[in-house]
């Protein structure tokens, strides 16, 4: 199974020094990237330059380990693991992380090469100002920003990959749950996706993310904020992706 999992977040420039940024780190694209993987999938990771990567995420020793020999030989089984998954796992970074830069690698992806199914969790902007050249003075008081809506690149997906699997993410913020569902629905609607995933950025800064996944005609599922959600989530689309193309 071919899959394409998108990452982190996009960046909108103000001018050559400041940005406007979103909180997203990409973590949860990488722990898609890896569940799939472990379930034999070839994985192009489309990330943005400060993304986590798949496997990164997990290789760093722990210097205030209690038990360092254990330390070790958690990274040795890591490298195991990523020797017998690499050649599975291609990397696709993107070289300014702006929607522009996003835009077109994408495209070029989905005409290059045949995907089953796309985990589109990219936190993607949108809104982006016209940016300044140069830097804009700081002897200023104030500074007023004004941005335009930029067009959603998720639209154009059902137009360029057909049969494809698509899962699109709806992240709100300190919203009661039905109107979580609501969003999800009518953004599935609109980006007319197989599946939402919608979450609250409440439980993921409170170390509870939770997902709740919405299908058109189906009942809602929710998995978290025990376990491995990713692992979940893979399991689920991948089942429904080969009943949707036997």
């Amino acid at each position: 199974m071919n899959v394409l999992v998108t990452a982190g977040g996009t960046l909108a420039p103000i001018d050559d020094v400041r940005q406007i940024a979103n909180f997203s780190t990409g973590r949860f694209g990488a722990a898609i990237a890896e569940a799939a993987l472990h379930r034999g999938a070839h994985v192009w990771y489309l990330h943005t330059p400060s993304a986590l990567r798949p496997f990164d995420r997990s290789a760093r020793f722990d210097l205030d380990a209690t038990d360092p020999a254990a330390e070790f030989a958690r990274l040795d089984q890591l490298r195991d693991r990523w020797l017998q998954i690499r050649d599975r796992c291609h990397l696709v970074p993107l070289s300014t992380g702006t929607m522009p830069d996003y835009a077109r690698r994408f495209r070029e992806l989905l005409t290059r090469q045949p995907f089953d199914v796309a985990f589109l969790a990219m936190a993607a902007s949108d809104f982006a100002p016209e940016p300044t050249p140069g830097k804009l003075s700081s002897a200023t008081d104030e500074l007023v920003i004004r941005c335009r809506r930029l067009p959603k690149l998720i639209a154009t997906v059902r137009d360029l990959a057909p049969s494809l699997y698509l899962v699109s993410f709806k992240l709100a913020s300190h919203v009661p749950l039905d109107e979580l569902i609501r969003q999800a629905v009518e953004s599935g609607r609109e980006s007319r996706s197989d599946l939402t995933v919608a979450n609250d950025l409440e439980t993921v800064r409170a170390g509870r993310h939770t997902i709740h996944l919405v299908r058109p005609g189906h009942p809602v599922e929710t998995f978290g904020p025990d376990g491995s959600i990713a692992d979940h989530l893979v399991d689920r689309v991948f089942a429904w992706s080969r009943a949707k193309n036997p």
